[in-house]
């Protein structure tokens, strides 16, 4: 195998949270909720959620019937050489162009809240560059720093979000469905790309250390994502009411305002802390997926030879292929098919054809 280390079921968990939470809670996905679904935007993350679940589902399905291959070897088992390559090569693809949103995205607001006046190719190479040794290092070392990294981003973001409890107002929240369902189904629209996130597991599954009870991976992650993003959305909007819609990342300005007994005030710094390490993770897991998928596709021995290269052609397109955060959000919103059709459509297709000719084992005990 081009990977020899192992994780565990709750390490794969951890992952996936903190691979969609990173740029959810802390990015765009209230404002972006919100401008469609307004003060029901948290029915929409519930929507989400069960989406999420079902996708997830499929995806450990379709694992589980391969658990000793990722999804660029088993395509072709299941379609045939060339169509496998195809499909093989769309994940590659993939990868590539989903982590220039994080790193696009960490450049941005690193230029906005920390040093204005650098460049911004100097924060896309920081964390590329941290994120290039996490993922020489593998499998194993990325999700044993995750293992403390999200217990410890969860606890101090759950307690900045009770400490902005007195500035809330639940009348931000009424009338419920006031336009009716058709805003709350946008708003669950535009986020289908976060809550499918799920499909890093694809590369992950064999290297569990174990196959059993694999089911709680998907699922348990799922409550944490939801209740945390419940926690952002509904935090967001009681304190910032309509101005959500206007502001990109509202969790940040929100962060700005609070204030416990004028001791504690200003916290943002820590939230921006937070945030960076969680991106960090977030790179690292779509740049260990890539790099392993080209590796498999391409048929090498290791994977370790493609880090740097694929650095530089993260690096280049992560300035090139957008002009500013405005573009990235707008890009986002347009690609929600593409992204949909790769993260959910396609596993379901391969699911259905491995069912109908036989290929692979039962999917077990997922």
């Amino acid at each position: 195998m081009l990977e020899e280390g192992r994780i565990s079921n709750r390490q794969a968990a951890f992952l996936v949270i903190t691979t969609i939470l990173s740029t959810t809670s802390i990015g765009f996905l209230p404002s972006m909720i919100y401008q469609e679904a307004a003060q029901d935007s948290w029915i929409s993350i519930l929507l989400l959620t069960v989406y999420g679940i079902v996708v997830g589902r499929i995806i450990m399905s379709l694992g589980m019937r391969f658990p000793d291959k990722t999804i660029v070897e088993y395509a072709e088992i299941v379609t045939g050489r060339i169509p496998g390559k195809i499909i093989g090569f769309l994940y590659v693809l993939f990868f590539l162009y989903l982590n220039t949103f994080p790193i696009r995205f960490f450049g941005e607001l690193s230029i906005t809240f920390f040093m204005p006046e650098t460049p911004l190719v100097f924060f896309l190479i920081g964390i590329i560059f941290a994120a290039a040794y996490a993922v020489r290092s593998g499998l194993e070392v990325i999700a044993r720093a995750n293992e403390i990294i999200l217990p410890v981003s969860l606890t101090i973001g759950i307690i900045l979000a009770i400490m902005l409890f007195p500035q809330m107002e639940i009348k931000n929240f009424i009338p419920v469905l006031e336009k009716g369902i058709l805003p709350v189904f946008k708003g669950t629209y535009v986020a289908l790309v976060y809550f499918a996130e799920t499909i890093v597991m694809v590369m992950f599954i064999p290297y569990l250390n174990t196959t059993r009870r694999t089911r709680g991976i998907i699922f348990k992650s799922f409550v944490v994502i939801s209740l945390c993003e419940l926690l952002a959305v509904v935090s967001t909007i009681a304190v910032l009411g309509e101005l959500a819609a206007r502001i990109p990342v509202p969790a940040i300005f929100a962060a700005r305002l609070v204030s416990l007994a004028e001791l504690i005030e200003r916290v943002e710094p820590l939230f921006l802390l937070l945030w960076v390490i969680a991106v960090f993770v977030k790179v690292s897991v779509f740049y260990y997926c890539f790099v392993l998928a080209t590796a498999q596709w391409l048929n090498l021995k290791e994977y370790k030879a493609l880090v740097l290269p694929a650095g530089v052609l993260l690096t280049v397109l992560s300035v090139v292929l957008w002009g500013n955060i405005a573009d990235l959000y707008e890009q986002m919103v347009k690609l929600v098919p593409y992204f949909v059709f790769v993260e959910a459509v396609l596993p379901l297709v391969l699911l259905v054809a491995a069912c109908l000719r036989g290929k692979g084992g039962t999917a077990g005990e997922n």
